[in-house]
């Protein structure tokens, strides 16, 4: 029997899966690393812990599989954003930076509405937010200038597993194109993009495609998988990018819905969306499709905010959830004009503004603890309708909704998210969207599938939720848009 192996390399934790080649899962597994926030800002984990858990899920997902040489392939989904500098023994010279880590949150006020930050944007597809590499790789040079001149690459928490397995520097260009340094229309690092970091292309990796096969994996580690030499390691892809491809939101009208520890709505697409308001990105999928969508910082972590400060903790997370998910749903849709404004943690989309505060509005003495857990259930949904808003808003039509992420675990949450995007939302009870999304990649690089919209013969069974009235929650959300105003942008 054919397989594959797909490994996602997420911000807690790597999953690996093991399928068919009809995409059935045969065995799934996960090992955890912490993440370090030494002061405020900083979201930082040690990149060996990573490449640790790589090494073990992946030991774990071959060694379920007795016919080895029958593995067709191994591929690879990540996080974006994250930036780690090493010398030119390939050792790190600083953790690896997170897409959390806001430290440059000065570089990118300062670039983000002028006419070069904008031009940037434009080019690049990546907003300016202390998010993107750009921006860290720019602070560096300012405050670590020692760090910044002794290093000899600046990668990623991908590119570093990479390189730790191949001893070569490559990068896929759907991770690249979440950098803020690749232009997404010709597929080469942006030459204006590289100036404001104080850098040269010789800095990053060579540019591959997501199909393409590593180089050969060191010997010493091949031994230790006890794999066939003859098992090809493919590059894959970003965890947004094939989070649409393993939902199978990949036909015009789909779009993925994503909520997790952040959040994001992401279409496919032939042609980036050139938003007049600068509230969305256009990554890559591939050399011919783009990815546009906006993703919002504040999604399933407000869950563990909450808890960690409206309870007395002491109770599991998941004993606490078991109690507020259904009090949360016996408050009327609106929690009684209670609203929450949901940039606890800075935000990305449609603000883009790491310094931007979480608030709560309409408060009154009939609001319980239930009602201001409902709210944020219900800010967050807020939050996801102005990000679509602004893909319909570019001319963008959306139909349906595939639902992936922790929050499909969550039948009250679920149903609230679709009441307020007004659309219906599919949710698929087959693996993890980005590891299968993976395997897809892996499929369409042997020629199992040769194009997306092939993925639908995979797609196993779905629950679906369709929207309730919008009337309910209509106020709160005119007020909700109105709580954040942007700053003006510069001319200078």
């Amino acid at each position: 029997m054919p397989y594959f192996i797909a490994i996602d390399i997420g911000t807690t934790h790597c999953k690996a899966i093991v399928t068919t080649d009809a995409a059935e899962v045969l065995f799934e597994t996960k090992a955890g690393y912490p993440s370090f926030q030494p002061q405020s800002g900083y979201h930082e984990q040690d990149p060996e812990q990573i490449f640790a858990a790589v090494m073990k899920v992946l030991r774990d997902a071959v060694d379920t599989v007795a016919d080895k040489e029958n593995i067709l392939a191994v591929s690879f989904s990540a996080a974006m954003h994250s930036l780690i500098a090493v010398d030119k023994e390939g050792k790190p010279l600083t953790s690896l930076w997170t897409w959390a880590d806001t430290r440059s949150i000065s570089v990118a006020a300062e670039l983000k509405d002028t006419p070069e930050g904008r031009r940037i944007h434009q080019q690049t597809g990546t907003p300016v937010h202390p998010m993107s590499p750009l921006c860290k790789i720019a602070w560096m040079k300012q405050e670590m200038p020692e760090t910044f001149a002794a290093t000899h690459k600046f990668i990623s928490g991908k590119e570093y597993i990479v390189h730790q397995l191949t001893g070569v520097y490559e990068v896929d260009i759907a991770m690249a194109s979440a950098t803020g340094l690749l232009d997404v229309q010709t597929l080469q690092w942006s030459t204006e993009a590289l100036a404001f970091a104080g850098i040269t292309a010789a800095h990053l990796s060579s540019l591959v495609q997501p199909t393409d096969r590593l180089p050969a994996l060191l010997p010493s580690l091949a031994e230790k998988l006890t794999l066939p030499l003859s098992v090809p390691f493919l590059h894959g892809g970003s965890d947004g990018s094939l989070a649409n491809t393993g939902a199978g939101a990949v036909l015009p009208g789909e779009a993925a819905l994503t909520i997790g520890t952040s959040g994001a709505i992401r279409i496919l697409q032939d042609h980036s969306i050139a938003d007049a308001k600068s509230r969305l990105f256009n990554y890559r999928l591939d050399k011919d499709v783009y990815l546009p969508g906006g993703a919002i910082n504040n999604g399933g972590i407000l869950l563990e905010w909450f808890i960690k400060t409206f309870t007395d903790n002491n109770k599991t997370f998941d004993q606490y959830l078991s109690e507020l998910m259904p009090q949360a749903d016996t408050i009327p849709a609106g929690a009684e004009g209670l609203i929450f404004l949901p940039y606890v943690y800075g935000e990305r989309a449609p603000v883009w503004d790491a310094g931007a505060s979480g608030m709560f509005a309409g408060i009154k003495a009939i609001h319980t603890r239930a009602h201001y857990f409902r709210a944020v259930l219900e800010g967050v949904g807020f939050g996801m309708k102005q990000v679509l808003e602004a893909l319909e808003e570019n001319g963008v039509v959306i139909h349906t909704l595939f639902a992936g992420g922790g929050f499909v675990e969550s039948p009250e949450w679920l149903q609230i998210v679709t009441d307020i995007l007004q659309k219906p939302v599919r949710v698929s009870l087959t693996a993890d969207a980005s590891s299968m999304g993976a395997v897809f990649m892996a499929m369409k690089a042997q020629g199992i599938i040769n194009d997306w919209a092939e993925v639908k013969r995979f797609m196993r069974e779905e629950e679906l939720y369709q929207p309730g009235p919008f009337l309910p929650y209509q106020s709160n959300f005119a007020i909700f848009s109105s709580l954040y105003k942007p700053s003006m942008p510069k001319d200078h």
